[in-house]
């Protein structure tokens, strides 16, 4: 496993982009704690768009449990953050350890942010991989809120 590079702070960032660098410092560090701090107790995340959308910490938490279930292990690359007000548009790149497996899914995630800098909403754009198979956490086929 790599070891994730640090990420700078600076005074240009505004609170949606210093969001999105957490979150992924924080995820890829496997800083569970620090994860869930970032999100407003009242978050919404349509991951993926189309699916029913999940509501509050219950979905902070069913979403760090079920990317991180044992054999699985996710590592985001941002490789474009687009900041603009409270919202921050990521082209995202997942490279995904699954067993002994390496995948990848691209996709465009969307962050919005309240005037604290808490994660308020994620809606993530992606392709459903026919390759290997997502939790169904993370499908449009989903039934669990």
């Amino acid at each position: 496993m790599r070891d994730p590079t640090p990420i700078v702070y600076n005074w240009r960032m505004g609170l949606a982009r210093v969001a999105v660098e957490r979150h992924v410092e924080s995820w890829n560090l496997q800083d569970r704690d620090s994860w869930v701090k970032l999100f407003s107790p009242t978050v919404v995340f349509e991951d993926p768009v189309g699916a029913p959308p999940k509501h509050g910490l219950d979905a902070v938490h069913n979403s760090w449990d079920r990317s991180f279930r044992p054999g699985r292990r996710w590592y985001l690359h941002p490789r474009q953050i687009i900041e603009a007000g409270f919202e921050a548009a990521v082209v995202m790149h997942n490279e995904g350890h699954l067993g002994d497996d390496r995948v990848e899914v691209n996709g465009i995630e969307i962050f919005t942010v309240n005037d604290a800098g808490l994660i308020v909403s994620v809606r993530s754009f992606f392709e459903q991989p026919e390759d290997f198979a997502l939790d169904d956490y993370f499908t449009t086929t989903r039934t669990e809120h």
